[in-house]
């Protein structure tokens, strides 16, 4: 029989090495899953109006077959009456997500969600499956047989494979010549007429994080949108946290288009089990006419490429254009929704699948 037990944040923080080894040994290993990035993030939530970490650890008899890194997301039905979804922990935040159990079958799975409905939440939504979870065919035989559930393709992940392969092969193949190819060459004069100079960074200090939240705020602000590690006091103290543990792990990179010694433009990511994760950028948009992520980037991929640095150019989810014109090759991100039909649930998501 199959048992659900919350986990305070003082339990939690003293998982990390059996999180990271059962990680490993489910077949879902990525750095949004360790502890380092979990953690970071169940210590930042509390602070969020709205969510809440919910960590289970899931008892089979007296053997403990995993973990389930969940939280609550509060929302109010015709702006009074509070309702409770379960989302992976991060929710959109975090890409990558699954459950951390080996080896589970389409009806354990049924007996989990069987078991969970006693949080007494409406929904649960958990998005960024990867198509290479080992759960996906489990996920997709459970819903089958839960009234209202439903597997679906949720986000493309564009992505570049660079092992064995040369930079020129990839210009040739997968490179959009228009935008990128000519549309960097363009530039070339443009810069000759300036200082310039690409820094990777392997750990970013105080005034650096500072740095990379102006880029990223100027270059939403850019699309009419606003960034949330400018915006949010608890997203700022993620960003902080997960910087500081990533450069001590040894997975951060951050490459910096600098001119005129000002940074104008930067990448940063994860490089983890032979993969680079992309995973923020900005620019400023007073440089536009230098087009200086599309130079940044050419130059990271190309030295990627001449000193075989990883195996994947990993682009995260997203289906902007932007991706489209530097990839070619696309795995899918799913989205795994579960109505609870306990309590209130059970007439609300009658009611909402009558609509």
């Amino acid at each position: 029989m199959l048992r659900l037990e919350e986990l305070s944040l003082a339990e939690f923080r003293r998982l990390r090495q059996e999180w990271n080894e059962l990680l490993v040994a489910c077949g879902v290993d990525a750095p949004f899953l360790r502890h380092e990035w979990l953690s970071a993030l169940a210590e930042a939530l509390p602070k969020h109006r709205s969510w809440r970490p919910l960590i289970l650890r899931l008892w089979q008899g007296r053997c403990v077959r995993g973990y389930a890194p969940l939280m609550w997301a509060r929302w109010h039905v015709k702006g009074w009456l509070p309702l409770h979804r379960l989302h992976f922990l991060g929710a959109q935040l975090t890409e990558f997500a699954d459950f951390l159990v080996p080896e589970a079958t389409p009806d354990f799975w049924w007996e989990f969600f069987r078991e969970l409905q006693r949080w007494r939440w409406i929904e649960f939504v958990g998005h960024y499956l990867y198509e290479t979870s080992p759960h996906l065919a489990a996920y997709r035989e459970c819903v089958r047989s839960w009234r209202g559930a439903c597997l679906e393709p949720y986000e493309p992940c564009w992505y570049i494979p660079i092992a064995g392969r040369s930079w020129e092969e990839y210009l040739r193949e997968e490179a959009g010549r228009e935008f990128v190819v000519r549309g960097v060459r363009r530039r070339t004069a443009l810069y000759a007429r300036v200082d310039w100079s690409i820094e990777e960074l392997s750990e970013l200090p105080p005034a650096s994080v500072e740095e990379v939240v102006r880029l990223h705020a100027l270059s939403q602000q850019r699309k009419g949108r606003q960034s949330l590690f400018a915006a949010r006091d608890w997203y700022r103290e993620f960003l902080g946290t997960v910087l500081a543990r990533s450069a001590q792990l040894g997975w951060l990179q951050c490459f910096v288009l600098q001119i005129q010694r000002r940074w104008v433009a930067f990448l940063l990511g994860f490089s983890y089990g032979g993969v680079f994760y992309w995973w923020l950028q900005g620019f400023d948009p007073a440089y536009e006419r230098f087009a200086p992520t599309k130079v940044l980037l050419w130059h990271v991929l190309q030295a990627g490429f001449q000193q075989q640095r990883w195996r994947e150019f990993n682009f995260m989810g997203g289906d902007t254009e932007y991706k489209r014109h530097w990839a070619k090759r696309v795995r899918q991100f799913y989205r795994l929704r579960i109505p609870n039909w306990t309590g209130l649930g059970r007439w609300l998501n009658a009611w909402r699948m009558r609509r």
